[in-house]
């Protein structure tokens, strides 16, 4: 509400009249000096219907724009240390060389998955220690959170992943249940894919004005809970195949580099266990608000404790027993599912078949297509497929010029 000051509007000058008003009657011009007059009476009253979030700055931002909270523009609700990001940006980039330098030495290239999650926790951290040099700066801010917020669910798809590997190397049957290892990799990172989708869309909405921002959260909420109930069911999964291995392995069935399953599926437990901690620990947070009950959002080391720690050893353990090391060989190799061939070949075939490597191939026509033999002469047995002449060419064309 803005309340103006009574102005004294200008004194009419001769001659100059209101529009409405006519000269030719008396009685209208002693009318028109009237409502001159009460129009010097009055006072003006300003409705301004403004954003709610609207407010004026009352304090300057230090030298890294830090302004206390509940003031304009604070970005933090204390003061971030810039020790602290710059060195969980350096754990992780150590952590990244060593995952990309075991990868490069046993040709492990589904390993780029936890590359690409310790490379968002590596960016996601460094642009937060960006971010405390430039508190006023809410994009740094906002690329900051996303990749911190996003950066598990890489990780968790790399377990997934590790898991179907193993399923297709040790078990003789190359399948737990009714499981194909390939077809239970990609129901699973589809799975987590979904989580990542809701995640990012909440931690976007987790940005604008104070309603905006809850919504985001619990939107954001909703994409960690379903990544956890996901988490649960696989592991019911990989129970299933510890009991599998512990009855392959009584019976002597289990030789050579076969005998190493017990290294990967602990490291598994352990990485999935490190990202539930984080896990539970957002929920906690974000379920509490950001009332005066709630310290965590008052107090930085929670997130470190809670969220950069366990991720660093998330991504760690495995380190310490790198799946490339032991899968090697012929069963190492994944078959395919079979979900693009019956969605395009057998399914809409909305892509026409240039998906699908079988239906690239019957297009081509390699399929029905045979090698001849180097001689020359060629028996009844080769199917030589013979055609008419066009009767568009000319005959007296000549190939020597």
């Amino acid at each position: 509400m803005a309340r103006a000051t009574p102005v004294q509007t200008a004194v009419p000058q001769a001659g100059v009249v209101r529009r409405e008003a006519t000269t030719t009657s008396a009685t209208n011009a002693e009318a028109t000096m009237a409502a001159t007059t009460t129009a010097t009476e009055f006072e003006l009253t300003l409705s301004l219907d403004l954003p709610s979030d609207t407010c004026t700055p009352t304090i300057a931002p230090d030298k890294n724009g830090y302004v206390p909270p509940g003031e304009c523009n604070a970005l933090y609700l204390y003061y971030p240390s810039f020790k602290a990001a710059i060195a969980a940006t350096v754990i992780f980039g150590l952590i990244l060389v060593a995952h990309f330098v075991q990868a490069t030495m046993y040709k492990a290239g589904f390993v780029w998955v936890i590359l690409m999650g310790t490379a968002w926790e590596t960016v996601g951290y460094g642009t937060r220690a960006l971010s405390t040099r430039k508190q006023q700066d809410n994009t740094v801010a906002t690329v900051t959170q996303m990749f911190i917020l996003l950066a598990p669910l890489w990780v968790n798809a790399f377990d997934y992943i590790v898991l179907a590997r193993m399923i297709n190397f040790f078990v003789p049957e190359r399948r737990i249940g009714i499981f194909k290892p390939s077809l239970l990799a990609k129901i699973f990172v589809f799975l987590d894919f979904g989580s990542f989708i809701i995640q990012m869309i909440g931690g976007f909405m987790a940005t604008g004005t104070s309603e905006q921002q809850m919504n985001g959260i619990h939107v954001y909420m909703a994409g960690i809970g379903i990544q956890q109930f996901f988490i649960v069911c696989f592991l019911v999964l990989a129970f299933q195949f510890h009991r599998l291995m512990l009855k392959l392995d009584r019976t002597g069935r289990l030789f050579g580099e076969k005998q190493n399953w017990r290294k990967l599926l602990y490291v598994l437990y352990a990485s999935l266990l490190f990202i539930t901690v984080r896990i539970f620990y957002r929920l906690v947070e974000f379920s509490s608000g950001y009332g005066d009950n709630n310290p965590i959002p008052y107090h930085e080391w929670y997130m470190y404790v809670f969220d950069g720690i366990p991720m660093a050893f998330a991504v760690l353990v495995w380190n310490f027993a790198p799946p490339g090391a032991v899968l090697q060989g012929p069963d190492a190799k994944m078959p395919s599912s079979g979900i693009g061939k019956l969605l395009c070949c057998n399914g809409c075939g909305c892509c026409g078949g240039c998906c699908c490597r079988t239906c690239r191939k019957r297009s081509k026509g390699k399929k029905d297509m045979q090698r001849l033999p180097d001689n020359d002469f060629y028996g009844d047995d080769v199917p030589l497929h013979h055609r008419d002449a066009s009767p568009f060419r000319d005959t007296r064309y000549s190939s020597v010029r």
